[in-house]
């Protein structure tokens, strides 16, 4: 482009002379031929060019101001930085204005002179500002198109610890009951068969009761199983229905309830559930025959759940996806958490607030049963006949105990 304005200005001066002698090609060759590094070197190439307008002519090349035009948008558009940008433009304009003065034009075109090359530089300027924005749009569009891919991971994620969760405190618990319930079966078995029938029947009550109860936490958790319009509300057991299925199954706990419990729907009463099912799952597995002593205190403000039982480790137990999980709840409903191995008991503590004062306002929907609270917290357990005969086969069986210990033990809280 350069070349093809620089043949057309010396054609020009070929055939109508601007200047005398070789000062109209050079003003041709210096203003024009600079085009060629308008977009590498702006700043310079507007210097160099606009140095020869000094140059006295008696016309002005036809395309002239078309060169000017594209040399000082570049300039605003490309130029760098924005001092020299502003110093190359105070030149040229001081340039044109004496340029102009110099020729043969009125000295009123000086200010058409000075416009011809501040307003390309300032257009440049606004074309640069937008070319940046939209840059810095791309940018910021690019991070988001990350951040989504990244949330929605991170969303793949949470449902799947979220399910594997529920899944563990449904089947964990009832599985733990089905190996008690076996062991019991097996033990009835060598020592008195006539009996085996009871703990075989509360194995399959118990196993039919897991299949009914993953089944509703998988309709929960499958899309549109949200708002319950999806799928089935899981069945929701008070605590002292699960310490007494617990007790049943050969798992000894003493279950103290104080207070008015709050609306059974509400989080921290789901969350109280799960956590009670996990405590005996806990002592079922990691210290079997022992009993577990559950105490739940409902207050206005909270509910305190403590669970304390013999036969712990020697050092605090590692936390495994039980005790995860019984942390996981009490933080998102904004409660605390605490372990702790202590004279040969493990204790765990668990604080949930109240989500509002009216949560806590709500009537007892507590059962008679192991959880109606008595003086003598001992009373409050039960011991079913399956958990009866299970004992007494394995006093019975010494090897039964045996047994029982090593299929109990191992797995992590």
């Amino acid at each position: 482009m350069a070349a093809g304005f620089t043949l057309a200005g010396l054609a020009q001066t070929a055939i109508y002379p601007m200047a005398g002698g070789a000062l109209g090609p050079l003003y041709v060759l210096g203003s024009t031929l600079p085009l060629a590094w308008r977009r590498s070197r702006p700043v310079e190439s507007a210097l160099v060019s606009s140095a020869f307008w000094l140059i006295p002519l008696e016309g002005y090349p036809l395309l002239g101001y078309v060169v000017v035009i594209l040399q000082f948008f570049a300039l605003g558009s490309r130029g760098t930085p924005r001092a020299a940008v502003a110093l190359a433009t105070l030149w040229a304009c001081a340039v044109s204005v004496v340029g102009t003065l110099l020729g043969p034009e009125a000295p009123v075109a000086a200010i058409g002179g000075a416009l011809a090359v501040a307003a390309p530089v300032g257009v440049g300027q606004v074309v640069a500002r937008l070319r940046r924005q939209n840059a810095e749009l791309a940018r910021l569009t690019e991070d988001l198109r990350r951040e989504r891919l990244n949330a929605e991971e991170a969303a793949v994620g949470a449902e799947r610890a979220r399910i594997a969760q529920e899944l563990h405190d449904v089947v964990g618990h009832e599985v733990t009951l089905i190996a008690i319930q076996a062991e019991a079966a097996a033990s009835a078995l060598r020592v008195r068969p006539e009996r085996a029938a009871e703990p075989v029947e509360a194995i399959r009550a118990t196993a039919h009761r897991t299949l009914a109860e993953i089944r509703s936490v998988l309709d929960i958790l499958a899309p549109g199983g949200r708002d319950g319009r999806g799928g089935r509300e899981p069945a929701r057991e008070d605590i002292a229905e699960i310490s007494r299925r617990a007790e049943d199954a050969g798992i000894a706990n003493t279950l103290v309830v104080t207070g008015d419990p709050w609306p059974a729907q509400s989080p921290a009463s789901l969350a109280v559930g799960r956590i009670v099912r996990e405590c005996l799952t806990n002592a079922g597995r990691h210290a079997p025959g022992e009993r577990v002593s559950l105490t739940v205190n409902w207050t206005a403000r909270e509910v305190r759940l403590e669970a304390v039982n013999p036969g712990a480790p020697t050092r605090p137990p590692t936390p495994g996806r039980g005790l995860s999980g019984i942390r996981h709840r009490a933080d998102l409903l904004g409660g605390a958490f605490h372990s702790r191995v202590h004279d040969g008991l493990f204790e765990i503590r668990v604080t949930l607030p109240a989500a509002s004062p009216t949560s806590a306002a709500g009537q007892s929907t507590q059962t008679a049963g192991p959880a109606t609270p008595t003086a003598d917290p001992a009373a409050t357990g039960t011991t079913g006949p399956a958990a009866r005969e299970a004992r007494e086969a394995r006093e019975a069986d010494p090897g039964a105990r045996g047994a029982r210990g090593a299929t109990v033990a191992g797995s992590p809280r």
